[in-house]
Parts: structure tokens; sequence; C-alpha cells
């Protein structure tokens, strides 16, 4: 297994700030407040260099024999770098003929002083060029011994011309020894492994969600197909309830891991490594009694389900890094996304009760005063206790979104403590939030880009993320420019850490997202062919989601792999024929299946009923009823039968024999073929094959 390394950090030996105790104690008064020595006037300013800038100037700056670098504000070298230094009361003026469209520097109390510093705070403006403030915020530099990271979106603001930090004491007590330095170097990233990684996610000839329970029948030449197309591993995504059916009292599904072992032992003979995305939402084991997004949201407020989640966790740890093959895992902020939907909830008596239940209140109360919170959003509650959930369509929103930035973050370390090294797939997307004035902001989810103590950050990039999809088609030329400019401004902001694009979505036909910008069809493939560079210079590995194109299929036990597990059946039998699972049905024989209606994720005017007819005893007539709909087909010859009906009212289903003996194989009940562009759902090739091959080729001779 390649394991992601340590970024590297400024470590400084105990002599070092031994040294600069003793220096404090002799003469250095470390205290920039007085300036016992300082002369009468602030002395020159001189233009420096200090990348990207090509013009740094200082305010405030004036000799004193404190600080060993003769002055308050300057240029200094540190550790062989070159860095800024600020002391209270003095600034640094960035500037530039043209500023960068994103800027990441570096800042801490300097580590000669940190002990006995109590921190210090920096004001960052950005100006036009005649000094109107165009944007300003204020952070902390806390004491630690750690580098804090801080990004600026210059882009916004095309009058941009001048950077202007200004240090001052913050929070604290006092300015003795709040020695800031600033760098322009952030940590450089440690790759992902030692090669860039390649990967394809694998569910075999069924879908993620009920891939576990399919039949996997050709699972050794599908790895062999993915190895020869350029991949060197495989993303396998496990879902929290099949593997873990129950919270309280915690139980585990057995035959899931025993095809987790045939997985991972397949992979291993294939020669590819394992990336295990965990916790993922959906599945349709026992879904007839849980809404899965109810145990999701029990993970803000109950501790049974808490600690289930903390076993899940560490259980799947104890699994799959017993293979040899296994590589890494992540959790994603899309399957613990589905909670926020409490914020289109209409009822506010419900918003408040599930307030109460997370302990929303007691969040505001640790981040904000009442008063505080009423001004920003516009309300007027006496009481923390009193604040309900935001609606999406409120001001409070913003604050919602933070809590639950907060709860990601929270779950993540959590999580860290029994898989170490796991990441988190983040949140790329810009969510859009109304504010008191009616104004349309932005809420970023930087915080959670670095992924806590993980080494390696994980996130997906699609071709929509930086356009307007008002269901624009655009050049590969612009869709290039778009991958580059973000990627570079999430790797600037994510604190030097490894980049993983777990899902790489070059093309989408999600029926929802139809109107996301996209490529034009005729030239994806000179997308892939190009973009290689890019994906090199901002990233260390990718993954396909739809290597193999996919059914939204509805059932469960669809390839009765687990004979009759699901189904209610009569005048049936399972076996195997030519070593694959059938149901042969005889006359007056059915098959049932209570299908919720949360199963139907991609609901449409059109749904379709799919089979394999495998052996045929006798020819005849066999009824399908989905809901209210009732279909029939005869059945005259063995091979694919598919039928077509409009949406039902609900989705019971049933399959029955009038008169015809037949053995049936891979049933399917869906409304939408998700493509990728690479193979079809019969394992065709597909027009961009090609191009992914070339790509990973490209990949892989860069190493």
């Amino acid at each position: 297994m390649n394991e992601i390394k340590n970024s590297k950090k400024w470590v400084f030996a105990l002599g070092v700030i031994l040294f600069g105790i003793l220096c404090f104690g002799i003469g250095w008064g470390c205290n920039t407040l007085s300036h016992k020595t300082a002369k009468e006037s602030e002395i020159p300013s001189p233009t420096y260099s200090f990348d990207p800038f090509s013009s740094v100037t200082f305010e405030g700056s004036q000799e004193t024999d404190d600080i060993p670098w003769g002055y308050t504000a300057g240029i200094i070298e540190d550790e062989q770098e070159e860095c800024i230094l600020l002391t209270p009361n003095t600034a640094v003026n960035l500037s530039g003929d043209t500023l960068p469209s994103t800027w990441t520097f570096r800042y801490r109390i300097h580590p000669w002083v940190d002990a006995m510093s109590d921190g210090a705070g920096l004001v960052i403006w950005v100006l036009d060029e005649t000094d109107n403030i165009l944007y300003s915020e204020e952070i902390s530099v806390k004491t630690g011994g750690q580098w804090q990271d801080y990004s600026i979106d210059l882009h916004f603001w095309d009058n941009a011309s001048k950077v202007k930090i200004l240090c001052n004491n913050g929070p604290a007590d006092n300015d003795e020894c709040d020695w800031v330095i600033l760098s322009s170097q952030t940590e450089n990233s440690v790759p992902l492994a030692d090669n860039y990684v390649r990967s394809a996610t694998y569910f075999a000839d069924e879908w993620s969600i009920n891939f576990w329970n399919s039949e996997m029948d050709h699972l050794n030449s599908d790895l062999e197909q993915i190895k020869a197309d350029g991949f060197d591993s495989i993303i396998i995504v496990v879902p929290w309830r099949e593997f873990q059916p129950d919270v309280s009292p915690i139980s585990y599904n057995e035959y899931a891991f025993s095809k987790l072992d045939e997985v991972m032992s397949a992979a291993d003979s294939a020669g590819l490594e394992v990336y295990a995305r965990l916790g993922y939402t959906w599945d349709f084991y026992r879904d007839e009694n849980e809404n899965i997004i109810d145990r999701f949201f029990n993970l803000l407020g109950d501790a049974d389900t808490l600690a289930a989640w903390d076993d899940y966790i560490r259980k799947m740890y104890q699994v799959l890094s017993a293979y040899d093959c296994f590589a890494e895992a992540f959790l994603t902020w899309e399957d613990l996304w589905g909670s926020t939907a409490v914020c289109d909830v209409q009822d506010l008596s419900d918003r408040a009760a599930k307030a109460q239940f997370i302990k929303f209140g007691e969040w505001v109360s640790a981040h904000y005063t009442l008063e505080e919170y009423n001004r920003n959003y516009q309300t007027n509650y006496t009481a923390y206790d009193q604040i309900p959930i935001p609606h999406r369509s409120e001001p409070a929103l913003w604050a919602m979104y933070e809590f639950y930035d907060d709860f990601l973050l929270n779950i993540l370390k959590r999580s860290q403590q029994y898989f170490p090294n796991l990441s988190m797939e983040v949140r790329m997307d810009w969510d859009l939030v109304t504010d008191a004035q009616g104004n349309s902001v932005y809420y970023k989810h930087s915080g959670l880009y670095s992924c806590a103590d993980s080494d390696f950050s994980t996130t997906m990039y699609g071709i929509p993320m930086g356009f307007e999809n008002v269901g624009e088609i655009v050049t590969y030329e612009e869709a290039l420019a778009q991958t580059k400019y973000t990627l570079e401004n999430f790797q600037s902001e994510n604190g030097g850490k490894a980049v993983y694009i777990d899902q790489f979505i070059f093309a989408d036909n999600t029926p929802d997202f139809s109107n996301n910008a996209r490529i034009k069809e005729e030239e994806l493939d000179d997308y892939l062919l190009n973009v290689a560079d890019i994906l090199l210079s901002y990233s260390d590995g990718y993954g396909i989601w739809t290597y193999r194109d996919y059914c939204s299929n509805m059932l469960y036990n669809p390839q009765f792999a687990l004979a009759d597990e699901g189904w209610e059946a009569q005048g049936v039998s399972f076996g195997e024929q030519d070593g694959s699972m059938v149901c042969r049905i005889t006359p007056a024989g059915s098959l049932r299946q209570t299908i919720p209606d949360i199963r139907d994720h991609f609901s449409t005017d059109k749904y379709f009923c799919e089979f394999d007819v495998v052996s045929l005893t006798a020819p005849g007539t066999v009824e399908i009823q989905v809901g209210d709909t009732v279909l029939q087909a005869e059945i005259t010859h063995t091979g694919k039968i598919q039928l077509t009906l409009d949406h039902p009212v609900h989705f019971g289903f049933e399959i029955s024999s009038i008169d015809a003996d037949l053995a049936i194989d891979n049933l399917k009940l869906y409304s939408q073929i998700q493509r990728g562009y690479l193979y079809d759902e019969n394992f065709e090739e597909l027009e961009c094959i090609d191009e992914i091959r070339t790509l990973n080729g490209m990949l892989t001779e860069s190493e």
C-alpha cells in the first residue's frame, strides 16, 4: 500500500527556542509596543519583491534593538525562506502590474517567541488604485507553533490594485513577542502515492446502490479490463446501512463483508489498489422500514447512532487494512449532506423541534451573541433555545452552513481516531444565500478543504463548476481554463496537501442537472487529450465515477445472488445455470418486492422493466405489475425482454407467470441510464474510452 506522507512542517529545534529565550533575556526586550530603543523617525521604506507581488512597501516600521533584525517590519530571511515580518501597528502593502487571481499565504507567530506570545491579529484589505476598500477581513494569529493558511480570491474585483495587511494586537492582552511572519510559499504537496493515481469506481454490472447484493459474475475479467484501460486502482462505495443494518443494538451484515472480501481478493490478484468511500448513503437493504436520511440526521443528536457510526468506522478500518491492496479511504460531504433537507421544511414548529434535537441553539450561543445573530439575520429571538433551523430562503441559512461545516469537520476528526488518515470529499460548490438586504451571496466551504488530520484532500470535480449553468454548451478550451482555475484554487486553499479527485466528471446526463454547462459532445475527446498537464499540476490522482453505464435499478437482489432474500416468492425456485444464479418461475408462480418511493432516484415520465430469459421450458405469458400498472409479455424465446410503462402511482413490484415455464435473471426496474461515455451497460466500448486510455498513458508517462 502506498501511504501518503506527511506534508513538510517547519520544525525548530529546542536549541533554537532556547537561543531565542536567551536573547530575550540579555537584550531583546521582546516588547514591540514601547520600542524602547526606537529612533525618532521611521526607517526608509524601500521597494521589495515578494512572490507573486513585484512591489512591497511597509508602513509604521521603526528601527529597534528589541528585535534581532533591527526593525519592526520588513523582509527577513527565515529558515532559508524570504518572509515578511510584521509587529503590532505595522502594515505591508503588496502590489504589482498584474495581481494573481488567487493568492494564498501562510502566517504564524515566529517560533523563537511563540511560547512567550499571547497571539496577534491581522487585518487584510483589498484596495483599488485610489485606496478605496473593496474587501476587508480580520483574522487571529494563534500561538502553538503551526502555520495557518489564508487565501484571497482577487478575481472577484476587476479593479483590485493592492493588498494591505495590518498587524494588530488582536484579542490578546498585550503585544509582547507578537512577531508575525508571512510566507508566500504554501507547503509543498506531497504525492498521494508514488505514482499518479488513476481509479475507476467499480459497480460490476449493477450500480452503487445494489452492487453488494449483485452476483459480480465477471469480477475477475472486469478488473483485468480496468487495468488494461490504464487504471491502477478501483474505488468501492461502502454503504453504511447495508454493512451495519442496525444501530441499537449494533449488528453487521456478514454477507456484505463476504462480498467485500471477494472484491478485495480479486483486486489484489489483479494488481489493483483499492480506495474506499465509506458511509455511502444509499442502499436497498431492509429499507421499507427506515428512511436512511433519518439515520444520517440522527448523527447530529443521538448518542446511540453516533456510537454505532464509530463502531462502523472502526470495523471498516480493521477489515480493509488487513488487505495489501488497500490504499486509502474517505468520507464524502455528499453522503452526509441529506440532513440539510430539513432547511426545506415549511413547518416552523418542526424546524424548531429539530433544532432542539441537534442543539442548534447551543451552537449559535458558542458563535454569536443573540444581538449579533438577530442583527445579522434580521430575527428577534430573546433566547437561544427559541432559534429554529433556518429555512433555505432565510438569511440565517448562512449560520446553518457554518453549523453543518462544523459537524462535517467534527465527524471527520472523530472518524480519524478509528480510521487513520481518513480523508473527506469536500464540497467545492458555493452555496447561494439571500442576505438580510435581499442580496445573493455565496457561502464557501473552504474551512473543510484541508481534511483535518488527513495527509490528502479529496474532492469531486465536474465541468459545471465555475460556469453559470444556464444550459450553456462550452468549448473544450473554455472547459480546460475553468478546470485549471478551479483545481488551482482548491490546491491553494487545502494547506498544501495532496489532492485526490475521486469523481472526475467530464460529462454527465443526470436529468436534475440538465441545465448544467457541458462540453460540446464532439469536443469531449479534445478535452480529455489536453487535460493531463492540469491534472498533474493540481492533483495527485483522479477517479472515474461512471466507468460503465448503469441503469437506476430499483430492485434489491435483482440477480438472485441471495436466492429469495428481499422477495416474496411463490411457485419459484432458485439455482445456478451456467455459473450464475437464476430464478425459475412455473405457471402461476410469482415474485413480489416492496419498493419504497425513496428508491425512485430519477423520477420521470417513463419507466422500464427488463429481464433476461435464460431458459424456456414452455412458452407463454408473463405479467408484470408496478403499482396499479399491469403489463403482459408473450415469451416465445430466450433473450432480453424490455417493457415500457408510464410513471406509476407507487412502485410495488410483481412478476408472475400465467402459463409460461421459464428461468429469468438480471431483473431491472429503472427510469434512467447513467452515461459515462466509456462503456455502455452491456460493456461495449463507447466514444471516449480510447481518449481515457490515452489520458491514463500520459499520466503514467509523467511519473
